[in-house]
């Protein structure tokens, strides 16, 4: 039998880890196909191009919709998760956006798909705030990385299946619709054992017994975010991870299609690679190094994922810097960018669970996640796509101009969005243990 949780005399009792691994590997199939529905328009993006007849700003744009709706709904959810039993908002978005999914396939027209995307985004933009909150409750400071390391496995694992399945899909029955209907079933499915979950204690997990529930007033809820000076530097790390990540997720296969000349299904395989597969490395290896230097010092573990993001900026400006008949090059060392980038995803809800108290941390990480969102995930793809435009429509050459356009575009955006990621972290990685002592005192005074 598993052996529970230990914790300090007088701390309320963290639910066995039988049960915690339970709820981890619910949320990660959760998680995992929240990001095999987000990355399907990026796999089939140039069929949905072409019948649509859109250019590369109009695809950052739709890339963006659902982005662009997680990012404000993202706060108002956060909010209400902190609120009403977590496992509601997540398993409820959860069968929400698997609905929209489903119309992506079958709403006519451009805006009837856009439509289909903003849906999506409503319903994800409950989950990561509501599940947060909740593995927070269910690991201490100290395991927190690597729980949630394994949580975030399901964004390389279900983009990589996304990649590496939706492509051959869309080819076998001859739409690229095909894939979309297929994604919502299992979405169903899940959510109904989510909301089967047991909501754990509200600070079941923190050594300070006085950090429970029921102390402050909701509406006052995310006042305390504003004097958390560790949070600013996380916000601008969280919104440069986003801008580099959602820029390569959104436009990686159209420029393995137009600059190397691979097919729909080989460049669904290669990014398959770069972002899956290196994506599951970088998360695993990470948690356990974050942990490991969590033990030392918050501020160390913040530290790491700095020095990850900044190996990212070197890694990703070599490999998109590749020149058509280098596709190696692109591959081995944009997956090396990409494995140090994803790191950070394994130190930015725990950073966030140390300094924010168990009562605002849905409403916290909804206001992390809206901006991430709002500056990064959708203004990555967005300003992309613009620059790939203006690129090539000064190209010399126009049988190749959308090519060369989108292929710098990468290359100048992508390497500095993770250098500013990387600065936001050192600035956090200044105050984090001062936040921390100061939550835990805070909780230990009610």
């Amino acid at each position: 039998m598993a052996r529970p949780l230990t914790k300090p005399p007088g701390a309320a009792q963290a639910p066995p880890r039988s049960t915690a691994g339970y709820v981890l590997g619910l949320l990660f199939v959760g998680n995992l196909l929240n990001f095999y529905d987000r990355a399907l328009p990026s796999v089939v993006l140039e069929p949905i191009k072409d019948e649509f007849g859109l250019d590369d700003t109009q695809v950052g744009i739709l890339a963006s919709a659902f982005v662009l709706v997680a990012a404000v709904a993202g706060v108002p959810l956060g909010r209400l998760a902190d609120r009403i039993p977590r496992v509601k908002v997540a398993g409820r978005g959860l069968f929400v956006w698997s609905a929209f999914t489903a119309a992506g396939a079958l709403l006519p027209g451009f805006w009837g798909f856009f439509a289909s995307r903003v849906g999506v985004g409503v319903g994800e933009s409950s989950y990561a705030p509501a599940t947060g909150s909740l593995l927070a409750d269910l690991y201490p400071s100290e395991r927190r990385s690597r729980a949630n390391s394994l949580f975030m496995l399901g964004f390389p694992i279900g983009t990589l299946l996304a990649f590496l399945t939706a492509g051959g899909i869309a080819v076998a029955f001859g739409t690229w619709r095909a894939p979309f209907l297929a994604a919502a079933v299992p979405g169903v499915v899940v959510a109904f054992f989510v909301l089967r979950i047991r909501e754990p204690e509200r600070g079941a997990a923190e050594p300070v017994p006085g950090t429970a529930p029921g102390r402050e007033s909701p509406a006052r809820s995310l006042r305390p975010l504003l004097k958390v000076r560790s949070v600013y530097g996380m916000l601008v790390a969280f919104a440069g991870y986003n801008f580099a990540a959602y820029a390569i997720g959104t436009f990686l296969t159209p420029v393995l299609q137009r600059w190397y000349g691979l097919d729909l299904v080989a460049a669904g395989a290669v990014g398959g690679v770069v972002v899956g597969v290196t994506g599951l490395v970088g998360l695993v290896a990470g948690g356990r190094v974050l942990d490991r230097a969590a033990r030392t010092s918050p501020g160390a573990r913040t530290r790491v994922a700095a020095a990850s993001l900044a190996g990212a900026a070197v890694f990703s400006l070599i490999g998109l810097a590749a020149g058509r008949g280098s596709l190696w090059q692109l591959v081995v060392f944009l997956s090396l960018g990409y494995m140090l980038g994803i790191v950070y995803l394994a130190a930015a809800v725990p950073v966030v669970s140390d300094v924010i108290g168990p009562e605002q941390r849905s409403g916290a990480l909804g206001v992390m996640f809206a901006v991430g969102y709002l500056l990064g995930g959708a203004g990555g793809p967005i300003f992309v796509g613009a620059l790939s435009d203006a690129l090539a429509a000064g190209s010399a050459s126009a049988a190749d101009a959308s090519a060369h356009g989108l292929q710098t575009a990468m290359t100048i955006t992508v390497p500095l969005a993770f250098a500013v990621a990387a600065a936001g972290m050192l600035v956090a990685a200044r105050s984090v243990q001062a936040d921390r002592d100061s939550m835990l005192a805070r909780g230990a005074a009610v």
